[in-house]
């Protein structure tokens, strides 16, 4: 969005810049969140959702700014924000103050359901489901290229491209040949592909008074295809039977072959 600035919109009028601001609410305490007071001073402290809020209806600037909570809804939290989220847009905090919100401001919930967000807030809210077969796996992958350690970050076009050979029609073939204990879901399966790669980093990682040699340094290129195939072996090919690793063996070398 913030690309298309100075540009003109369908409707007309002129794309302005987006800023975008991400938070659990899940991850701090609700007094971190909304503010709270010093039980010993009685003082109030503002939280980091209420500086953000403060700080946006004050600017002077006509620029777009997205408040995105990432993460699971709570019973408690989400209902601090019902008149945030009805007409009249008012952050209201527990030391009286009321902060009003600027049409410039949006707030936005990225949460995997809504089991227990009562009906007056899921009312305020409009609502856009993406299944998980039209997302995909490659918004998993993308992300998780972005957050490789240092150390192998130069090398992650070869991670891409093992993803792109190898992740797609391994788990199609799983779904389509083999036989699982227990169903498992394509992105669990791709996600404990990346957990498996992440522990073979661990080595890599630079800590406090350890010097990685360079010569290990060096070795990364040979080891992303051996760390990916194992890895690929005890994700994809692991939730199987018997029988059906036997066949993901075959599959896997010869689409090695293949690829080679």
């Amino acid at each position: 969005m913030t690309s298309l600035k100075g540009k003109m919109s369908p409707a007309g009028t002129v794309f302005e810049e987006v800023h975008t601001y991400v938070l659990n609410p899940k991850s701090i305490t609700m007094g971190q969140l909304y503010g709270e007071f010093d039980l010993m001073t009685h003082e109030w402290t503002d939280g980091i959702l209420s500086s953000m809020i403060r700080d946006g209806s004050a600017s002077s600037t006509s620029d777009k700014k997205w408040y995105l909570f990432d993460g699971p809804v709570d019973a408690v939290w989400i209902e601090n924000m019902n008149t945030v989220l009805d007409d009249n847009k008012k952050l209201c905090l527990t030391s009286g103050e009321i902060i009003k919100l600027t049409e410039s401001m949006t707030m936005m919930f990225e949460v995997q359901d809504l089991a227990v967000a009562s009906p007056a807030t899921v009312s305020r809210c409009g609502m856009v489901y993406l299944e998980p077969s039209i997302l995909g796996l490659q918004p998993f992958v993308d992300c998780w290229l972005r957050k490789l350690p240092d150390s192998v970050f130069d090398h992650r076009d070869s991670f891409k491209s093992l993803f792109d050979k190898f992740l797609e029609v391994s788990i199609k073939f799983l779904r389509k040949q083999l036989k699982e204990f227990v169903p498992s879901v394509d992105s669990n399966v791709c996600f404990s592909l990346m957990n498996i790669l992440d522990s073979f980093f661990a080595p890599f990682n630079p800590r406090e008074g350890v010097t990685i040699p360079q010569e290990n340094l060096d070795q990364l290129e040979q080891l992303i295809e051996p760390w990916f195939i194992f890895a690929l072996i005890w994700s994809v090919g692991a939730t199987c039977d018997g029988d059906s690793r036997h066949k993901f063996s075959k599959f896997l070398r010869e689409k090695m072959e293949q690829e080679n």
